[in-house]
Parts: structure tokens; C-alpha cells; sequence
């Protein structure tokens, strides 16, 4: 059977939302291909270089419609893409946390980033801190939002342990944009305080 880069990253990405990032391994990919497993080895190097290129498949279509002439509104537009993408595949955010950013689509997505935060007013020398803490907001809100929709008593249960029954309930969608809003006042107040001491 001949195959592509193409039909084995999509093999791998039917295997991870079957039987999860475990049991994604060359020989069940494939098994699933039906081909000899060093086969594979003319698309993809390792099992490192195809999470790489399931994380580039999945940046590729993260892009926001809106573009970038309004920076603010991209970061926002960007961030809910690319939760909805890392939920459309199970284990999506191993795979970014285990892939390594070198990949067309995913450098373009950094770069976007990086520039839109510019645009807003963060000074190049807080940039990338910024951008990690906008990365890691949306990576580690995925992760606790796969937790608790697998068990979807779990979070009422473990937020009225804290805040106690009659507290005021949010959505997912409300929680993430709520989340995004303390993250983008967070940066304001830092560009504010810049500029004050300047």
C-alpha cells in the first residue's frame, strides 16, 4: 500500500482520539497504514518527529479569520482557536507539550503571537514572557477542562467544596473568557506600571 506524510499523520491523530497518546506507537500506526512498519520511515524520522508533525497539522488550522490588523482581537480569536482545536483531538495537549516548536504552521502561530503582543503595547523585553503565560493559559485550561468534563460532576463538587453551594456557576466558554480577560488586564497593568516608572 503506498502511502503519504499526510495519511500517516492522520492515521496517528485516528489512533490518539481511539486509544489516546499511550498506545500511539509506530507499530500500531502501521498496523493501521497496513504497511511494514519501516515504511513509515520514508515520511516521518521517529516517533518524536510525528508528534512534531501531528502538532504542526493541528497548528496549521488554528489561524484566525479576523488576521491581524486588530492585534487584541486576534490574541483573543487565537486563544478560543486554539483551545477548540486542542479539544478536537484527545491528548492535544501532550501533544504540544511533547512536540518541539520548529514546524512552519507552529512558528507562524509564535510569530503572530509575538507580534499581535507588540501591537497591544507589551514592550519587546516582556514579550516572551508574555506569550508563554498566554500559551500556558490556554494549554493548562484545556487540561483541566478534559478532566473535569470526563468527569463531569467532579468540578461542581470540587468548586463548592471551596466556594460553597451558592456560588455563582460558569460555563467552560465563560470560565476560558473570564480567564483571558485577568490574563490581558494582567498585561495592562504591567505596561501601566512600565510607563509610570518611566
Amino acid at each position: 500500500m503506498e502511502i503519504s506524510q499526510k495519511a500517516v499523520v492522520l492515521a496517528a491523530i485516528d489512533i490518539l482520539n481511539r486509544e489516546g497518546i499511550e498506545r500511539l506507537t509506530m507499530r500500531a500506526l502501521a498496523q493501521a497504514l497496513e504497511v511494514k512498519a519501516p515504511a513509515l520511515y520514508w515520511h516521518i524520522k521517529n516517533k518524536q518527529d510525528l508528534i512534531d508533525q501531528i502538532a504542526e497539522k493541528m497548528s496549521a488550522e488554528m489561524l484566525p479569520s479576523c488576521g491581524l490588523s486588530d492585534a487584541r482581537k486576534y490574541l483573543f480569536e487565537f486563544a478560543r482557536v486554539y483551545r477548540q482545536k486542542l479539544l478536537e483531538v484527545r491528548d492535544g495537549v501532550a501533544i504540544f507539550l511533547r512536540s518541539y516548536p520548529s514546524t512552519p504552521a507552529r512558528c507562524e502561530t509564535i510569530k503572530n503571537t509575538l507580534i499581535s503582543l507588540l501591537h497591544i503595547g507589551i514592550k519587546e523585553k516582556h514579550c516572551l514572557v508574555a506569550a508563554g503565560m498566554y500559551n500556558n493559559y490556554v494549554l493548562s485550561f484545556v487540561a483541566d477542562e478534559v478532566i473535569f468534563k470526563a468527569n463531569p460532576a467532579g468540578q461542581p463538587a470540587f468548586i463548592d467544596t471551596i466556594l460553597g453551594a451558592g456560588h455563582e456557576k460558569m460555563s467552560f466558554d465563560e470560565q476560558f473568557e473570564c480567564g483571558l480577560n485577568v490574563l490581558f488586564a494582567g498585561f495592562k497593568t504591567l505596561e501601566q506600571a512600565g510607563k509610570r516608572r518611566g
